[in-house]
């Protein structure tokens, strides 16, 4: 089992299966994939689903709970850099797409600089259908990330999911080619988990003030 420490209400990973790249990595809660019924699970689901109610409620939700953790990491704006990773077809990011747009977003609400257009790769084949690592491991070799170079030295890459770290940290040696001195951390919304393989994941940790947030901002679709 993968520890976290928790960081104004965030999971904060220091290392993932996967970390090579990354500073650390932070997740507002587990998706658990054995236990699809867990309220925060279901919400993650519906987001990676394309809901639109979800889309909502997640994006409300970093929306409120990256600015705090920003400031509990002692950064600011200013001196951060916001990329995204891709979607399996893109080659580089379709800024109405959700995490694109959230991180865009987000940097505007903590000024910082939006540099999704720095991050660049091949086309490949969906990973969700691939359960084995060394399968999803090859199909990520293809994807040949790379990157500009970046306004500033803190770096964080936005995802939906992370599970054992391969993409984020694929993003982060492509960072970290072009910008030698950078500090690269991983945000997710959820942590991808398995009852079965890590004792007791539960979402327990969550502020009670995000479920209303995340509430509030579904309810704005009619």
């Amino acid at each position: 089992m993968i520890g976290f420490n928790s960081k104004a209400g965030w999971m904060e990973f220091p290392y993932l299966t996967v970390s090579s790249g990354l500073t650390k990595t932070y997740a507002l809660a587990y998706k658990l994939t054995d236990n699809t019924g867990e309220k925060w699970t279901s919400r993650c689901i519906r987001f990676k689903n394309k809901d639109s109610k979800a889309f909502y409620g997640g994006a409300r939700l970093l929306y409120a709970a990256f600015p705090p953790l920003l400031a509990a990491m002692e950064l600011e704006g200013k001196g951060c850099a916001f990329v995204c990773a891709l979607s399996s077809s893109e080659t580089v990011a379709d800024p109405d797409r959700q995490i694109p747009f959230i991180t865009s977003e987000l940097a505007a609400i903590v000024g910082a600089h939006s540099s999704i257009a720095a991050v660049s790769k091949q086309a490949h084949n969906k990973l969700h259908n691939l359960y084995k690592a060394d399968q999803r491991d090859a199909e990520l070799e293809k994807a040949q990330y790379a990157c500009g170079v970046l306004p500033a030295q803190n770096v964080f890459v936005f995802d939906d999911f992370v599970t054992r770290g391969g993409t984020l940290s694929r993003v982060a040696r492509a960072i970290k080619t072009s910008n030698p001195e950078a500090m690269v951390y991983g945000v997710a919304l959820a942590k991808t988990e398995r009852v079965n393989y890590c004792p007791h994941p539960d979402n327990g940790h969550v502020p009670q003030q995000w479920d209303k947030i995340w509430t509030d901002g579904e309810n704005e679709v009619a």
